[in-house]
């Protein structure tokens, strides 16, 4: 907990669970507090998602999963034989053990400490630390996976059944500390948990769980982009099966829903009737088993406040000094993109709505003030120039000195001349979605945007100082290989004027153009597999195969792909290279807009700690295995994402890939 004052009992306490990036604070959970309080309701917010990093990073947690690791690996290196289950599990603890002689607590330091974050080798060792921490997570909580933006089965998408088998099984590598915290805890009137990235999946549900088990009385509520798609997107029995978990769950804006809910429940478990009128809430009827929903809802932006974070210790998060997020404006003004899922949803909550800029002024000079930041990430779907530069041109005239960055769309109205007045304003960094260079997709797409606009409203931001960074991606429904090989063209043409980019793999979004009408884009059919309850990863196939690319040309792409990157210093999130992250911000700040330009020196070889434990030698040969699992898994994968004419539904699921594994097991013993 923060230095603040306990949490008191019959209190309100919202959530922000793992696993998610923890070098800053999401937007979310402060911006309702900040609303709430403005009308004298009071909530306690917890990001136990950064405060779970110092439990997995403290010693007594190393020291419990060094046994456990060295424990199981004896077990299994003993054998004559291994089921291939165990020959995958093998092969993770083998690697995994020479992981644990670091001293991650420090890593962790060095990732708050200036000089050590800022020198380049120093970070490098200290990142590469972090992720080592997730690998060995990994073979602690086979067979799931971990990261800063990860929390996943091996293979099977998240449903009831894995949910189920993960919670009674305490496989959450947190259990130990959910725990804690909740012993420590005042008994709690209401708790509302914060579903905004996939990642956060089974630890929302595992934490519904506990706090049930630990306060029964407590009315429990979700809400979140991602508990939105699951619900607007899910098959008919999911809404029932996650109130299972919890008692409510409120669908895009939480703001007048809590403004509404928390004071009926300062006066006890309120009725139906009064539950029904709460607006964007969903919930059961105890006694019929009926569930309903209450009236939309959509916030008038002139009606918020500012992000309150004052709960928060901003001194836990994984970063030297704070930047704090900031949502001036909500929705996309554009909302024609054919692979977005905004562009046919009715709900009102994307509807492009902004902060009148005077407003959005004063809160950014009210959080630098209260938090001690000057740098802000404008966490938004899109600013439209003209808002952009009515910001720029009132934080110039306040005299506030603040640094920002944020998503902006390509617009001829981005001139040199105004380019410069965002600098001035304190524009440092922006990143584009770009997509496509080539302008038969970008119709497709509907993006409204030409590659020469691209390239020159780029070098209009780039001259100014503010570096941009390019978001494209490969494989949108009716792009070959010119086309693929056009963006990477460009991409390369303007490397020195690019500061950063990625090339990412198209994937079909619910809701999205695309979704709903792929007979547009050549899709023949959209598909689930049997796990995916959620429907949150379609898949698809297209007419006549499509723009299917052979081996050659995927080769010849991915080779250009890593030729380019070759260049560039390029990370993943949430860490320095990576667009639109805390670190790469404060990297721009200190180092200049190309600093990701170039390949960085190698990383500072990590101290180890003293006494590597006891060495065994592994009794089965890595290599060998790990082929055997990827020949396994290959055909495993071929065999489960084809369609079922009797279900429907590609047979992939958490069940289905157990049976597998028992099967093959009969033969594939070493």
């Amino acid at each position: 907990m923060s230095n603040h004052d306990a949490f008191p009992a019959g209190g309100s306490l919202l959530i922000y669970p793992p696993f998610a990036d923890p070098t800053w604070p999401y937007v979310s959970l402060p911006t309702l507090k900040g609303y709430l309080r403005g009308r004298g309701i009071e909530v306690t917010v917890r990001d136990w998602n950064v405060e779970a990093f110092s439990f997995l990073t403290a010693a007594s947690t190393i020291g419990e999963w060094r046994q456990r690791l060295e424990a199981r690996y004896a077990e299994l290196n003993g054998r004559d034989s291994l089921t291939l289950e165990e020959q995958m599990e093998y092969r993770r603890l083998a690697k995994a053990l020479p992981l644990l002689q670091q001293d991650f607590w420090a890593l962790l330091a060095m990732m708050r400490e200036e000089g050590s974050f800022y020198d380049r080798a120093a970070y490098g060792g200290a990142r590469d630390g972090m992720e080592d921490l997730f690998r060995i997570m990994e073979a602690v909580y086979f067979p799931f996976r971990f990261s800063c933006n990860r929390a996943d089965h091996l293979v099977a998408p998240w449903d009831f059944r894995l949910l189920d088998s993960y919670i009674e099984n305490r496989q959450s590598p947190l259990d130990r500390f959910y725990r804690q915290q909740l012993a420590e805890l005042a008994a709690p009137r209401f708790v509302g948990i914060s579903l905004t990235f996939i990642s956060q999946i089974p630890e929302v549900f595992y934490l519904c769980r506990l706090l049930r088990e630990f306060f029964p009385g407590c009315f429990l509520m979700l809400g979140g982009p991602c508990v939105d798609l699951m619900v607007r997107h899910g098959r008919p029995e999911v809404v029932g099966r996650i109130l299972d978990y919890v008692d409510g769950i409120t669908l895009q804006e939480g703001e007048k829903t809590l403004e509404q809910l928390l004071p009926l429940l300062a006066e006890g478990i309120p009725d139906l009737e009064k539950l029904l009128t709460i607006p964007n809430l969903i919930s059961r009827d105890t006694l019929s088993g009926i569930i309903h929903q209450g009236p939309t809802w959509v916030l008038d932006l002139t009606e918020s406040a500012a992000p309150d974070y004052s709960d928060l210790d901003l001194s836990l998060y994984l970063a030297p000094s704070p930047m704090l997020l900031y949502s001036p404006t909500r929705g996309c003004y554009w909302n024609k993109c054919s692979f977005c899922g905004y562009g046919f949803n009715q709900s009102g909550a994307h509807s492009y709505r902004e902060i009148p800029v005077q407003q959005a002024v004063a809160d950014l000079g009210r959080m630098q003030e209260q938090f001690g930041t000057s740098n802000f990430y404008l966490s938004c779907d899109v600013l439209s120039p003209d808002y952009a530069f009515r910001l720029a041109q009132a934080i110039i005239d306040s005299g506030l000195e603040v640094y920002w960055s944020t998503d902006l769309r390509i617009e001829a109205s981005y001139t040199p001349e105004r380019c410069r007045l965002l600098y001035r304003g304190g524009l440092r960094a922006v990143a584009f979605g770009v997509e496509s260079c080539a302008p038969a997709v970008l119709r497709l797409m509907h993006k409204g945007i030409t590659p020469e606009r691209i390239r020159s409203v780029n070098r209009h931001f780039h001259q100014a100082g503010i570096s941009t960074a390019w978001m494209t991606f490969l494989g949108h429904p009716g792009e070959g290989f010119v086309e693929a090989q056009a963006t990477l063209d460009m991409l390369g043409a303007e490397r020195k004027v690019v500061d950063q980019f990625i090339v990412g793999t198209f994937g079909l979004t619910p809701g999205s153009r695309i979704a709903c009408r792929p007979e547009e884009f050549g899709i023949n059919a959209i598909s689930y597999t049997a796990g995916d309850v959620f429907n949150l990863f379609p898949l698809y196939t297209q007419r006549n195969g499509g723009t299917h690319l052979n081996d050659l040309q995927s080769s010849q792409l991915d080779g250009q792909i890593a030729d380019l990157s070759s260049r560039y210093q390029l990370d993943h999130y949430p860490w320095a290279g990576a667009i639109s992250t805390h670190h790469s911000f404060l990297y721009l700040l200190r180092y200049g807009q190309r600093v990701f330009a170039k390949a960085w020196p190698q990383p500072q070889k990590r101290r180890q700690k003293a006494g590597s434990g006891r060495k065994i030698r592994p009794r089965f040969p890595l290599a060998a295995l790990h082929r055997q699992e990827e020949r396994f898994m290959g055909r495993y994968l071929e065999g489960a994402l084809q369609l079922d004419s009797e279900t429907g539904l590609a047979p992939l699921c958490f069940d289905h890939f157990q049976a597998a594994l028992t099967r093959e097991s009969g033969g594939s013993k070493r």
